[in-house]
């Protein structure tokens, strides 16, 4: 199972819109969306009006935002004095929905080209997807955007192996956690308990308890119980599957049990989904 793929499809995180820009005083608020930038060439000065942070981006920097923080792109990086040619992707996130890549993504994450290699995925869908809104061909905006999807997982990948690791994708680099994640995905209707997840991975209660907390972003009984409802958001809002159904499905005897705690979470009753 690709845990990271289901994730990704349950919170329905992709690309709302891609185009190309140049700095030179570029004010943007991000509101309550995911959104990166990628340095095709040149160089440029990323400033927060916020705080004043600035981040100097040079070719094939890449950053992605989620914090809303409104920002300025001005020319120049003080190592390039190339006008930049950047991409700019804007990406659809819940951040509210129970789930720790969504209410814990770090507000701000700087990759440096030289984190990349030659041969890296990133690089040729940054130009690949430069070239998309260059030529303008039949069909160039879904292809952008489906690129640009692939970019995002790219980024993502990335913070699996180098600089920081975000809470989720750390546990998502931890074998253990890995395989712990995997059961919990795999058999979520299963009645599962701390203990028992912790001797199925080597680990004892205490250890396994404060490791998965630590690098996954909430206890284990707690992503269990958020992620059967969001997988159950997920068949609510695409299929027409009866409502007891949905409810076995994530693991409740009781359909009324489950319009409960599905109320709690979310804050509105099952069927209005649908």
């Amino acid at each position: 199972m690709d845990i990271l793929s289901e994730v990704l499809d349950v919170l329905d995180l992709k690309c709302t819109s891609v185009h190309s820009i140049g700095p030179g005083g570029v004010n943007t608020n991000c509101d309550a969306t995911l959104q990166a930038y990628f340095v095709v060439s040149g160089g440029c000065t990323l400033k927060f009006t916020g705080d004043g942070a600035e981040y100097r981006l040079h070719s094939l920097d890449c950053v992605l935002l989620a914090d809303g923080d409104r920002h300025e792109l001005r020319p120049g990086s003080g190592r390039s004095s190339s006008p930049a040619r950047l991409l700019n992707s804007v990406y659809a996130l819940d951040r509210t929905l129970p789930h720790p890549l969504a209410r814990h993504l770090p507000g701000r994450l700087l990759l440096r080209s030289r984190d990349l290699t030659d041969e890296s995925e990133l690089r040729r869908a940054v130009w690949l997807l430069e070239g998309e809104l260059i030529n303008a061909r039949p069909g160039f905006d879904y292809v952008a955007r489906r690129i640009a999807d692939i970019m995002l997982v790219e980024l993502l990948r990335r913070c699996q192996v180098d600089g920081p690791r975000p809470v989720f994708l750390a546990a998502l680099s931890d074998p253990v956690l890995h395989d712990a994640l995997r059961r919990i995905h795999t058999q979520l209707d299963r009645a599962w308990h701390v203990p028992e997840l912790a001797k199925s991975v080597g680990l004892s209660r205490a250890a396994f308890a404060e490791r998965f907390h630590q690098r996954v972003g909430e206890p284990p009984l707690r992503y269990i119980r958020y992620w059967r409802m969001l997988k159950a958001r997920r068949e609510l809002r695409r299929t027409s599957v009866p409502v007891k159904d949905v409810a076995a499905h994530a693991g409740y005897e009781s359909a009324a049990g489950f319009r409960r705690a599905f109320r709690r979470v979310f804050g509105r009753a099952p069927s209005s989904l649908r």
